[in-house]
């Protein structure tokens, strides 16, 4: 085995133990001082996760949230990449509307989510579009500050050389632009599903978010709690797929580095 296998599982294993505790810690503090009514009890979570997962009741609710904040992040993603970049290259733009996009960016989305329902109904669309403005200013503010923080040295030597826009846009402004990227999408994750959960628990028929309120009106705690269970394994799984992704980006990040010189 080598060293960066031995670090990776010593990191699983870790992991593993932390959650084994959380979870022994949780089912103690259930059975002993809390009282599982209060809080429910892992054993308990897990048996209704297996019975909702056999009448199909769980993936119809985790698709559901799912959807709409996979939908809002990259419609989020793809607005603030554009508008980032816009602002970014043009600074008297920027400072013009930098006020305007600071007051909305402190406006509580959140507050404007039955708004959104009123305009777009209790679909997909309305906890999307949510969702979206969420995101947008958190994608738009990062890489706006990408941008401005290009390599000025490298960039004026791919100019000397003649580069095409696209050469410069490939082998300079992408590279740079990527980690800040990432930076906000792992942000936007954590946003996204709470534009998700809000937006259902405003105007719903069915997710998580509207399973969560459902469960807590009718007093069924460990419904409550799995469906909160159920949204942090899909916040998890958004962070896997993003770092894996990141892996793969920064990769060719570091290759486009190594040849990138005029």
């Amino acid at each position: 085995m080598t060293r960066r296998s031995w670090l990776q599982l010593r990191a699983a294993l870790d992991r593993l133990a932390v959650v084994g505790a959380m979870m022994a810690g949780w089912q103690i503090a259930a059975d002993h001082w809390l009282g599982d009514k209060w809080i429910s009890s892992p054993l308990k979570i897990a048996v209704r996760i297996w019975e909702m997962l056999k009448d199909g009741e769980l993936q119809e609710h985790t698709w559901q949230t799912f959807l709409e904040a996979a939908t809002g992040l990259a419609a989020g993603i793809v607005l603030g990449v554009v508008l980032g970049v816009l602002l970014g290259v043009s600074r008297r733009l920027s400072a013009a509307v930098d006020p305007v996009m600071m007051g909305l960016y402190s406006l509580p989305r959140v507050s404007l989510a039955p708004m959104f329902v009123i305009w777009l109904g209790i679909g997909l669309l309305a906890k999307a579009a949510l969702v979206a403005s969420m995101v947008l200013f958190v994608v738009m503010f990062n890489v706006r500050e990408g941008v401005r923080n290009i390599d000025r040295d490298q960039l004026d030597g791919f100019r000397s050389m003649n580069a095409s826009r696209l050469m410069i846009l490939r082998h300079v402004m992408m590279p740079s632009l990527i980690p800040w990227l990432l930076a906000a999408v792992r942000i936007g994750i954590g946003m996204a599903l709470v534009g998700a959960v809000v937006g259902e628990l405003i105007g719903s028929s069915r997710g998580l978010g509207w399973y969560v309120s459902s469960a807590s009106s009718l007093y069924d705690m460990t419904g409550a709690f799995t469906a909160l269970v159920v949204l942090t394994l899909l916040a998890m799984l958004f962070n896997v797929v993003l770092s894996m992704i990141e892996r793969k980006l920064l990769f060719w990040r570091r290759g486009e580095d190594h040849t990138s010189g005029p």
